[in-house]
C-alpha cells in the first residue's frame, strides 16, 4: 500500500500539493482556528460566551446559504481563476476581522471567513482533486487531507503565539498575507494543462440544452447519506467548541485536553492514508454504514467514563471517523452522481456541513444552560450516530 501511495504521489505531486495546500489554508476560516481568538473577541466587543456563539452561528448560517449557489460557479470558470477569487475573499475576511470596529463588522467578517475558508476553499480543493482523479478519488483525497491534518496540528499553536506576540488584530492582518501567499504558491505548482471550465454559460434568452435535474432535496441517494455525512461536522465541532466546559465537567486539566488535539491530528493523518485504497477497492457505498462506528464508541466512552485517559480515547476515535468521513464523502458523490454533477452536489452538502458545524455550538450551549451536561449529550450523539449508520445501509441498494 505504501508503495502504491509513493508511486501515485510522485506521478501526481503537483495536483496533490495544490489540494493539500488549499485545505491547509482553509484553516483561517475553520472553527478550530477562529476559536483561539475567542477570548479576544469577547473582551473587545463585550460579548458573553452565548453572545459570541450567536454571532458566529449567524455568520455561519448566512455563509451556508451563499455556498449553495457560489459553489457551483467553479463549473463555469477555471480552477486557477476560482482559487484566486476565493483567496481574495478569505484574505479580505481576515483583514476585516483585524479592523472590525464593532459587532456588526465582526459578523460580516465571520460570514466571509466561513464562506471563504470552510466553504469555498475546501470545496475548491476537493472538487478539483476528485475531478482530476475520478478512478483514484479515494487515494487522492486521502493524500490531500494530510494538508488539513498538518494544519490542525500546527496552526492553533502558531496562532496563539502570534496573538501573544503581535496582538490579535495585527495577527489577523498577517493572516490575510498568508492566505494570498499560500494560494499563490499552490497555484504556482498546479499545471495549467487541462484547466478549463466544465460548463459554458448560455447566452441570455437561450434555452438550456441540458436535461432537467431533479432537486437534490428529493433525491433518495442524498437523503439516505446526509444523516451520516453531517454527523461528524456537527458532533466534532460542538465538542471542540465547548472543550473548556467539557474539561470542567469531567474535572480534566484543560492542557491535557488540548494535548489531545495533537493526537487527533496524528490519528487523522494516518487514517486518511489508510482510507484511500480501501475506498478504491471496496467502493464508498459499502463503507458508508460503518465509518461512524469509532465515533459512536468514542461518544459512548465520553458519556459513561470520566478518567483522564478517556480524553485521548475520545480524540483517537473521533479522529478516525472524521478522517474517513472527509475523504469518503467526496468520493461518494462521484460514485453516486458522477463527476459532472460533483460541484452541484458538493456545494449543497458543504452548505449543510457548514450549517451543522455552526448550529452545534449554539445547540449544545443552550442544552448546557438548561442543565444537560456534555456527558448526556455525548450519549445522545452516540444514539444518533448509530441511527444514521443504519439509515445509510439503504444506499447500497440504490442503483446509480
Amino acid at each position: 500500500m505504501i508503495k502504491n501511495y509513493r508511486e501515485f504521489s510522485s506521478r501526481n505531486w503537483q495536483h496533490l500539493t495544490f489540494g493539500a495546500m488549499l485545505l491547509a489554508i482553509s484553516s483561517f476560516g475553520q472553527t478550530y482556528f477562529i476559536s483561539i481568538s475567542g477570548a479576544h473577541f469577547r473582551d473587545a466587543f463585550r460579548l458573553s460566551d452565548g453572545g459570541l456563539g450567536t454571532v458566529y452561528a449567524i455568520g455561519t448560517f448566512l455563509s451556508a446559504l451563499t455556498l449553495t449557489w457560489a459553489g457551483r460557479l467553479i463549473d463555469y470558470t477555471t480552477v486557477r481563476v476560482f482559487s484566486w477569487a476565493v483567496a481574495v475573499l478569505l484574505a479580505c475576511a481576515c483583514g476585516l476581522v483585524s479592523f472590525s470596529p464593532n459587532i456588526y463588522v465582526l459578523l460580516l467578517a465571520f460570514y466571509l471567513l466561513r464562506l471563504g475558508g470552510q466553504g469555498l476553499m475546501v470545496h475548491t480543493a476537493l472538487t478539483a482533486t476528485a475531478r482530476t482523479f475520478p478512478a483514484d478519488a479515494g487515494k487522492a483525497l486521502g493524500i490531500i487531507a494530510l494538508g488539513m491534518s498538518v494544519a490542525q496540528a500546527t496552526f492553533p499553536l502558531a496562532g496563539v503565539m502570534m496573538n501573544d506576540t503581535f496582538g490579535w488584530r495585527a495577527s489577523w492582518a498577517i493572516n490575510a498575507f498568508f492566505v494570498i501567499a499560500g494560494v499563490g504558491v499552490a497555484l504556482a505548482v498546479l499545471p495549467r494543462a487541462g484547466d478549463r471550465p466544465l460548463r459554458q454559460r448560455r447566452p441570455k434568452g437561450q434555452a438550456s440544452t441540458e436535461p432537467r435535474r431533479t432537486s437534490l432535496l428529493l433525491d433518495r441517494r442524498l437523503l439516505m447519506t446526509l444523516p451520516a455525512v453531517l454527523a461528524s461536522p456537527f458532533i466534532v465541532t460542538g465538542f471542540f467548541f465547548h472543550q473548556g466546559r467539557l474539561a470542567e465537567q469531567k474535572h480534566w486539566d484543560i492542557t491535557w485536553l488540548a494535548a489531545g488535539f495533537v493526537v487527533f491530528a496524528i490519528v487523522q493523518a494516518v487514517s486518511v492514508v489508510v482510507i484511500g485504497p480501501v475506498i478504491d477497492r471496496f467502493g464508498t457505498k459499502r463503507i458508508l454504514p460503518y465509518f461512524l462506528l469509532p465515533q459512536a464508541i468514542g461518544m459512548l466512552a465520553l458519556g459513561l467514563l470520566s478518567s483522564p485517559w478517556v480524553a485521548l480515547v475520545y480524540m483517537v476515535l473521533m479522529g478516525i471517523s472524521s478522517a474517513f468521513g472527509s475523504t469518503l464523502a467526496t468520493a461518494l458523490w462521484v460514485e453516486l452522481f458522477g463527476a459532472t454533477e460533483l460541484a452541484r452536489v458538493r456545494s449543497a452538502v458543504e452548505a449543510g456541513s457548514v450549517i451543522a458545524s455552526g448550529a452545534s455550538p449554539v445547540i449544545m450551549g443552550l442544552l448546557i444552560d438548561a442543565g444537560f451536561p456534555l456527558s448526556w449529550q455525548a450519549l445522545a450523539c452516540c444514539a444518533y450516530t448509530v441511527l444514521a449508520s443504519i439509515i445509510a445501509i439503504g444506499v447500497q441498494r440504490v442503483k446509480v
